[in-house]
């Protein structure tokens, strides 16, 4: 939590930290915290970033708002006129202390006991930024060991906001815009490679999502918990086919939090995989997730 905390205020102090850097550049002792990006402007903005701990899709929404008023009246434009320069140092402040908070560390992924140690508990293919944890497993059925699951439990850092009102949805959202959810994938994508006769080049991949994220209600030992579930059609792109051939499936569910973190567990199982007709959700392993 106090890492959490750390990460939110870098981005409240870009407003004190614009005036400051301002003062010091020109040496005018008179300009004034409350009015120094335009009358009153000052402390809206302030209120703005606050705002992030409540709104969804935090600095998706909140920032675009911030700037859309600002030129909604003549006086809000004259003020850019005549602030712009300041109003432009705190908006790349701002942008920059969202940015850092990004680089905070998280904690550990959830690892049920009865998962047993991970397979691995690094992605050498995860981005820097944000910064996330991920613990990998893989199961395999005894008595058939073509029947297997890829399990990923990570925490991911979300600097875009620091409020748990539809993070996972947000975060995937974002995931999916920047391509970072197939950089995540590629570990989960070599594992799978060497059980299936069909070759998978982890950078020759892509995901296609089924559908809209379905509600779903799980019923671990812990009480029923409602979650979204997005599935993913997974297609090797390295073939011959142009359109790639479907090489399995991926199921995503996650849990938000406060602080800025949000925890997510991926299942990825072979086109050929037993449960994608029986147990399309993977509901005991996430329900053995929920639980921890």
């Amino acid at each position: 939590m106090a890492i959490d905390t750390i990460g939110f205020l870098l981005v409240l102090v870009s407003i004190p930290l614009a005036f400051g850097i301002l003062r010091l550049v020109t040496k005018n002792e008179s300009i004034e915290f409350v009015s120094f990006i335009g009358q009153r402007s000052t402390l809206y903005a302030f209120a703005g970033l606050v705002l992030l701990l409540v709104i969804p899709y935090g600095a998706f929404v909140v920032l675009p708002i911030i700037v859309a008023l600002s030129f909604a009246s003549p006086a809000g434009r004259l003020d850019w006129a005549e602030f712009r320069n300041r109003r432009i140092l705190a908006g790349l402040l701002v942008l920059l202390m969202l940015g850092a908070s990004g680089f905070m560390p998280t904690d550990a992924p959830r690892a049920p006991e009865e998962w047993g140690e991970p397979f691995a508990t690094e992605n050498p293919y995860a981005p820097a930024w944000p910064s996330s944890q991920q613990y990998t497993w893989v199961f395999v059925e005894p008595m058939d060991p073509t029947n297997f699951e890829v399990v990923q439990s990570l925490v991911l850092r979300t600097p875009h906001q620091h409020n748990p009102f539809l993070q996972v949805e947000s975060s995937i959202w974002i995931s999916s815009l920047l391509g970072l959810q197939e950089s995540r994938m590629r570990q989960a994508i070599d594992l799978v490679d060497e059980r299936v006769p069909i070759r998978i080049d982890s950078e020759a991949f892509r995901l296609d999502q089924k559908g809209d994220a379905q509600s779903h209600t799980f019923r671990p030992s812990s009480g029923d918990v409602e979650l979204n579930v997005w599935v993913y059609d997974c297609y090797t792109t390295s073939g011959t086919d142009p359109e790639g051939t479907n090489v399995g499936e991926v199921v995503v569910v996650g849990q938000s939090n406060w602080g800025g973190t949000v925890e997510l567990l991926v299942i990825v199982r072979p086109f050929f995989h037993d449960g994608l007709t029986t147990d399309p959700y993977a509901e005991s392993l996430v329900n053995a997730w929920i639980d921890v």
